[in-house]
């Protein structure tokens, strides 16, 4: 869509808006060499973003444009933006397939959709990709996000004078910035929000299972040990549903550790004493200086390349 010129790439910089704060990124470089331009975290209304769209339009824009000035250690000058939808928002489902070409499966598919999700194909924007072989039958994870939602948060783009590059869900995102693209391991990344945890079975360098439960940071304030047991169970669940129904899944050894409820004191030893599974918190793919798995989802928008 946005071509370089000359060699050099246009910047853009990663959007993250969740339930009650939106996170910007905007990062130079690559590798070893990149360089964090601008990063902001700041207050947004509580949901923001519904299944029916967007808040306030106008008033998330202008806080957009705000944000980006006020970034530290720089203001974000980027005018592309790399965007994602939290998975409360999307709908995401794994379902079998008997063997067919990629063109059978582009007419199948939106077809098979109107058995699982709530709404119907034509008021989605879907997407979909292979993710493992079980007998005779393919294993394909199905992604569709609302129109309404999806169109709404590109015009809220446009207000802010920018452009979007691209929309994406969290665990995409969260994936590219926390695991080595070359590294073949099996992990479950845990995204602990102000109010849900997305849960994401990542194996084979792809992202096989995504999940999404009614715990967060919020309820680790309130009650840690109850909440950290729940989510710990929620884990055990999801991992023991992809091992038996995954066709070549490989055995989880590691949880990977994102956002703010990752901050809370203690969650990461009582995750892994309650699922004998080790437990880290996530390191992006760049060499950042102060990182905070807060901004792990606005880092992994902004490395992404156009």
């Amino acid at each position: 869509m946005f071509e370089s010129v000359l060699g050099i790439k246009k910047p853009t910089f990663g959007l993250d808006i969740g339930y009650r704060t939106m996170k910007l990124v905007q990062i130079s470089g690559t590798g070893k060499r990149a360089v964090l331009r601008g990063a902001i975290e700041v207050p947004i209304a509580e949901g923001t973003l519904t299944k029916e769209g967007v808040k306030e339009k106008n008033k998330l824009a202008e806080q957009i444009i705000a944000a980006m000035s006020q970034a530290k250690p720089h203001a974000i000058s980027a005018k592309i933006v790399s965007s994602a939808l939290p998975e409360s928002l999307v709908f995401t489902k794994e379902i079998d397939m008997p063997k067919m070409s990629l063109k059978e499966l582009n007419k199948s598919i939106p077809y098979q959709a109107t058995e699982f999700f709530p709404i119907p194909p034509d008021e989605t924007y879907m997407d979909w990709q292979i993710v493992g072989q079980k007998d005779s039958n393919i294993e394909v994870l199905v992604v569709a996000a609302p129109k309404i939602l999806v169109n709404a948060l590109a015009e809220v783009v446009s207000l802010a004078g920018l452009e979007l590059m691209g929309l994406e869900t969290k665990p995409a995102a969260l994936s590219r910035a926390l695991i080595n693209p070359q590294d073949k391991g099996s992990f479950l990344i845990l995204d602990i929000g102000a109010k849900t945890s997305g849960l994401t079975c990542y194996d084979q360098q792809t992202i096989k299972l995504t999940s999404t439960v009614a715990i967060g940071g919020d309820n680790l304030q309130t009650d840690f040990a109850g909440s950290i047991r729940l989510l710990s169970s929620e884990i055990l669940h999801l991992i023991k549903y992809y091992q038996n129904r995954i066709g070549k899944a490989q055995i989880i050894n590691k949880i990977v550790l994102a956002g703010g409820g990752t901050n809370v004191e203690k969650t990461i030893d009582l995750i892994e004493n309650l699922t004998k599974i080790k437990t880290i918190i996530g390191q992006p793919q760049v060499d950042l200086k102060g990182y905070d798995p807060r901004f792990a989802t606005a880092i992994g928008l902004a490395v992404k390349e156009i």
